[in-house]
């Protein structure tokens, strides 16, 4: 009887630890996989460091003489979960340089809608009559300021744009394109 009592404890034991690394596994399998990307004057998206799924170019120097890697695509699975993080670095006030980031449904012209953006200032300029243009945005972040989005990637395969639509960035070459395949 006592060999059963521990073999009922022991195994009570090991189903606990076992539930918990399950639990633990699919919380973070569930977790959305963050990029950091930075916002600077120079109207450029950027990140520190070249990592896996991310397209970088050449290196963009601040005002402050920091230097980043130009971000020019991500690359992503259908359905994946996706949270970016947009920090803007300026000195400059916010009604002068502000940035967000706004990924486009396919087929979207990023000109036209970073057209359409400019009057929208009361809304981050997001304009309210494109939001069936959008997958998903942040709010405008100033200097020193961060924002952050978490979505769904698209299910169908192909390039989203993604743009910065506070007046002038767009142009600038804030700009990149969510390659799902």
């Amino acid at each position: 009887m006592r060999n059963f009592i521990l073999l009922l404890l022991a195994t009570a034991v090991f189903s606990g630890c076992s539930s918990e690394q399950q639990t633990e596994e699919s919380s973070s399998a569930d977790q959305p996989r963050t990029i950091e990307i930075m916002a600077v004057d120079q109207m450029k998206y950027v990140v520190e460091d070249e990592a896996e799924l991310l397209n970088t170019g050449e290196p963009i120097e601040t005002s402050a003489g920091d230097s980043y890697l130009l971000l020019e695509n991500i690359e992503a699975s259908p359905g994946e979960s996706i949270q970016i993080r947009l920090t803007a670095i300026s000195e400059l006030p916010p009604n002068a340089m502000s940035h967000n980031w706004v990924l486009l449904n396919s087929g979207v012209d990023p000109n036209a809608f970073a057209q359409a953006a400019i009057p929208a200032g009361e809304n981050d300029h997001i304009p309210a009559d494109r939001s069936d243009d959008i997958i998903a945005h942040t709010a405008l972040a100033a200097g020193g300021e961060t924002v952050e989005v978490t979505f769904t990637v698209p299910e169908e395969t192909g390039e989203y744009d993604y743009l910065c639509s506070f007046p002038a960035h767009f142009t600038g070459g804030m700009t990149g394109k969510l390659i799902v395949q």
